[in-house]
């Protein structure tokens, strides 16, 4: 049941971060001196917009894993409970992408889904064996989850067959790291 309850707070934080990120669209879009039209989903391929889209939706899966997953989960369960907040803001993200009437391709959604699943399984993992109230666990925490989601976004923009190799790499190391994580996490817990 605390999976479904941390699915649906993965929703939460996909509509929160979709809110911030609409909110920077808009300021971008008032105060900025190119009047070039840009749309929503064109100004997230920018790059210094990439880098605060992953910012933006990392910091609020971090927000809800340390305040809301965390007073619920035990052991191996701060991983299992982050996971689903990842799957839930996934679908959240496609949900809103399918009202355009246009969705990728079934090996994108698959890479997507390990991107968002995956970075909130690392959150979760940091979260469980660090103090989440500290702000360089919180900093520490955001550098690996927006390493991992933002350097597939960079990659994504410029595919190629080579490109295709390091995505794949990327999304195979992110994850391993979650499956040792799950193994590991008790032991680690356990010395603590």
């Amino acid at each position: 049941m605390r999976q479904m309850e941390s699915f649906f707070w993965g929703i939460i934080a996909a509509l929160g971060a979709l809110v911030i990120e609409l909110i920077a669209f808009i300021y971008f879009s008032i105060f900025s001196f190119h009047q070039a039209d840009i749309s929503f989903s064109a100004l997230f391929i920018i790059p210094k917009f990439i880098i605060l889209g992953v910012f933006i939706e990392e910091s609020f899966k971090y927000i809800i894993i340390s305040k809301c997953v965390e007073r619920m989960s035990l052991g191996r369960s701060y991983i299992i409970n982050s996971l689903f907040v990842g799957l839930g803001f996934f679908l959240t993200e496609i949900g809103l992408a399918s009202t355009t009437g246009v969705l990728p391709r079934a090996n994108i959604l698959t890479e997507v889904a390990i991107i968002h699943i995956g970075t909130a399984g690392l959150i979760g993992y940091i979260i469980a064996t660090k103090n989440p109230k500290r702000l360089w666990v919180f900093l520490y925490t955001l550098i690996w989850a927006s390493f991992f989601h933002g350097s597939y976004n960079f990659l994504i923009t410029n595919r190629t067959s080579t490109i295709n190799y390091v995505i794949f790499a990327l999304l195979g190391m992110l994850l391993l790291i979650n499956i040792l994580n799950i193994i590991r996490i008790n032991k680690k817990l356990a010395q603590d």
